[in-house]
């Protein structure tokens, strides 16, 4: 009987999903609402994103996913199992499931995501660190003895993490911190949604030739109105650097601590950058 296999990305700010023969087949927010009255899930990913910022109070939107960390687990399973059974739901075959999950994860945190593919209907679940994952589509061969760094961020050999680091910065930490930025030097509050297209669309981590320009629309702290301003890319150099300078330094840490062998292969390979 021929085998059905298919791989998860539990992203913090997506939720992927792949087969062998087709590649990426489901892509989707990692987000959901809750009617806080009733304790009930409204809606998960594309709905769910719709809402944020036009719903009342009793209704909450909850990413689940935060800083590549579970933060809500039952929100976790609910997105987990209503994604699977979308893809899976014309199949006869239960499939077998690779789930990417991150280096520093739990191990009652790995239990939790166990559970919850095979509640979804997985014959068999194998989880896989983010990092060896992200080499094996970089077309990385890693089970050479020879080291390559993932900024991920790990260090792998012979198939398996030698050094490896978890730092609670992912894209929702660049969105807060260029939301809070906005408002301080501008005075305008911004949604989530317009501090993500800020981040994908304007935002630097270094001085380049690159300028980007975008339109914000926001409450203004000044008149309490609607207001509106452009934003560059010079404006958003201070709060992603921030980050980004933390991420560099969680880096060099793992490089300090790697056998110099393999730090010696990383200065001659460079490093991988990955992520959404």
């Amino acid at each position: 009987m021929k085998q059905y296999d298919i791989g998860l990305d539990l992203g913090t700010t997506s939720i992927i999903i792949a087969t062998q023969e087709q590649g990426v087949v489901f892509h989707q927010p990692s987000i959901g609402a809750v009617d806080t009255r009733s304790s009930t899930i409204l809606a998960v990913g594309d709905k769910a994103l719709r809402m944020v910022g036009r719903v009342p109070s009793y209704i909450d939107i909850i990413r689940p996913l935060r800083d590549g960390i579970i933060q809500d687990h039952r929100m976790t399973n609910e997105l987990i199992v209503r994604f699977i059974n979308e893809v899976c739901r014309s199949r006869i075959i239960k499939p077998r499931v690779s789930v990417c999950v991150p280096a520093a994860i739990t191990g009652i945190e790995a239990d939790a995501v166990v559970e919850a593919v095979m509640a979804a209907g997985a014959r068999q679940v194998f989880l896989v660190d983010e990092p060896v994952a992200a080499a094996l589509g970089a077309g990385l061969d890693i089970r050479k003895p020879m080291g390559c760094m993932v900024i991920d961020i790990a260090v792998i050999s012979m198939g398996g993490r030698v050094r490896a680091a978890s730092l609670p910065v992912a894209g929702n930490a660049f969105d807060q911190c260029i939301a809070q930025y906005v408002q301080e030097k501008f005075n305008i509050a911004i949604g989530p949604l317009t501090a993500e297209a800020l981040k994908k669309q304007v935002a630097c981590c270094t001085k380049s030739e690159f300028e980007g320009v975008m339109e914000i629309r926001g409450h203004s702290w000044e008149t309490n109105l609607p207001a509106r301003r452009l934003v560059y890319t010079r404006d958003l150099y201070l709060p992603v650097q921030e980050l980004a300078a933390r991420i560099a330094a969680t880096a060099r840490n793992v490089l300090e601590s790697t056998p110099p062998e393999l730090a010696a292969d990383v200065a001659k390979s460079g490093i991988l950058l990955t992520g959404g």
